[in-house]
């Protein structure tokens, strides 16, 4: 049986819990990110967020504490990678924290994602766990390899953010009120999928696929200029990239008609919603807003299953997809990328 990472209940096994180091498991956070179900919130209010986080918080000893909880304008928010390892992180390290420490950070992951948002945060570090050599510790790859920091005080009425990456992730949340940003947010995997309790689990699932269906709804005179190379691109707007936008190029999305916009939407739904509600809704229809003034650009063939990379831009969004040639199957080497750049880091949320 083949699923996607939605709902996140059906891809989490039930089975008894045991030591990792007893387990097929190669670390406790993979033991648990496997077997455990977070607390699902009644609602992803900005006062069941903050408590959320403050109840992480105050599960951590002054050590881990300082670790996990830095300024609002640390640095820190933006050295993250892709690129493992990179020496000193900031955050607290999953491989760090106890059993019961690591429940409370999922459940956390939980409440400020949404259920796509949280099954992309916990399919990404087991599918890391894959690129692992005979189980052994690999800095910079794995589950315990990945970081968690809480910028700020975690409040409903402040700004305060957080950010979860390690190799393939790196997730920036940043909240003032009710303003939630997501960008910059880095999602790849590799590999694209692996099988858990007789499931399979595909991280970025749909992603390539919605692209293709898109440029398929435009016309040939559309598809000439949304088609700018024979041979798949890479991100540009990736780690490193804060502030950075490119030219515009590929097709205008001004004279899309009601479907095509629709296709695109599908599209930006499979980044987007991965906010929680209501955050997600309130965001759609800003960017449904600015169809009109997004392009669409494509390089690669025009065939299921191509080895392709696409880019959407619009005043308030760039989103990116390629493979990647590293390990030798750019189908199963993924990387994505989705930015608001003037919204970077919550950067317009609450008149900031």
């Amino acid at each position: 049986m083949k699923l996607t990472l939605l709902p996140v209940t059906l891809l989490i096994s039930m089975t008894v819990p045991v030591t990792a180091q007893d387990s097929k498991f190669p670390s406790l956070p993979s033991e648990v990110f496997s077997n455990y179900t977070p607390q699902a919130p009644e609602t992803h209010s900005p006062d069941a967020m903050a408590a959320q986080a403050q109840a992480f918080l105050d599960s951590l000893n002054d050590d881990l504490r300082g670790q996990a909880a830095l300024p609002y304008d640390s640095i820190e928010k933006s050295r993250w990678t892709n690129v493992p390892p990179r020496g000193p992180q900031g955050g607290v390290r999953l491989g760090d924290l106890s059993e019961s420490q690591l429940k409370l950070a999922f459940d956390l992951l939980a409440t400020v994602l949404s259920p796509q948002g949280y099954a992309k945060a916990r399919g990404i570090p087991l599918a890391d766990d894959r690129l692992l050599r005979n189980g052994e510790r690999r800095p910079g790859f794995g589950a315990e390899d990945y970081w968690l920091a809480i910028f700020g005080a975690p409040s409903a009425e402040t700004p305060w953010a957080i950010q979860f990456d390690g190799h393939h992730l790196a997730i920036n949340l940043a909240f003032h009120g009710d303003g939630m940003s997501l960008s910059p947010t880095f999602i790849g995997t590799q590999p694209r999928e692996f099988e858990l309790d007789q499931n399979t689990v595909e991280p970025m699932a749909g992603k390539d696929a919605a692209g293709l269906a898109f440029l398929r709804t435009l016309s040939e005179a559309q598809q000439g200029e949304a088609i700018l190379g024979k041979k798949r691109g890479n991100l540009v707007a990736g780690a490193g990239r804060d502030g950075v936008v490119s030219d515009a190029v590929g097709v205008s999305c001004e004279n899309l008609d009601e479907a095509q916009k629709a296709a695109l939407m599908k599209v930006i739904q499979l980044y987007v919603n991965d906010l929680p509600e209501p955050f997600s809704t309130k965001r759609l229809k800003e960017l449904d807003g600015e169809i009109d003034r997004m392009t669409f650009a494509w390089w690669g063939p025009v065939e299921d299953d191509g080895d392709y990379s696409y880019r959407i831009q619009g005043p308030t969004l760039i989103i990116e997809f390629a493979g990647q040639d590293l390990g030798g199957d750019p189908h199963d080497h993924l990387h994505s990328m989705y930015r608001d750049p003037t919204n970077e880091y919550g950067a317009r949320l609450g008149g900031q």
